[in-house]
């Protein structure tokens, strides 16, 4: 008999956790490439805020999908009541959520480039840490979804 509550509560405090990672790491890359938040930004050159989020969707989808299933899969299959997924199947998922977010990333990036040539650094801070909190726990949720 599978566990529904056991099961949501598992797959919501994953997604909890995943979201503030994520924030987390999308704060230091973007001190690390952009500094501090005090100047405006260009989405083209040269701060190339637009392209950034390519490489911060593909990482943040590929560790939400991964990491989490990886880490409970025994728990979630337990709660489920199905068979573990072999690895094998997991790493290939967590590639085709990057693969799809990487599309995402460059379809938000295009659209916020073509709004406007700049955005104030602590908006476009913030911004980067809603994106990379929101997929994250998005991830995290449809990965961790039983079949």
């Amino acid at each position: 008999m599978v566990d529904r509550a056991a099961l949501r509560a598992l797959v919501r405090r994953n997604m909890a956790l995943s979201a503030a990672i994520n924030a987390v790491f999308s704060l230091g890359f973007f001190l690390a490439v952009f500094g501090l938040p005090g100047r405006r930004l260009a989405w083209g050159w040269p701060d190339r805020l637009a392209i950034d989020f390519l490489p911060q969707a593909g990482m943040v989808a590929l560790m939400s999908a991964l990491v989490p299933v990886l880490v409970e899969r025994r728990a979630v299959a337990r709660a489920a009541g199905t068979a573990m997924r072999p690895v094998r199947a997991i790493v290939l998922a967590a590639l085709a959520y990057a693969l799809c977010a990487l599309a995402l990333g460059g379809i938000l990036g295009l659209a916020c480039a073509r709004l406007a040539q700049s955005i104030d650094g602590a908006a476009a801070l913030a911004l980067k840490l809603a994106f990379g909190a929101v997929l994250g726990a998005t991830i995290t949720r449809l990965a961790l979804r039983t079949r």
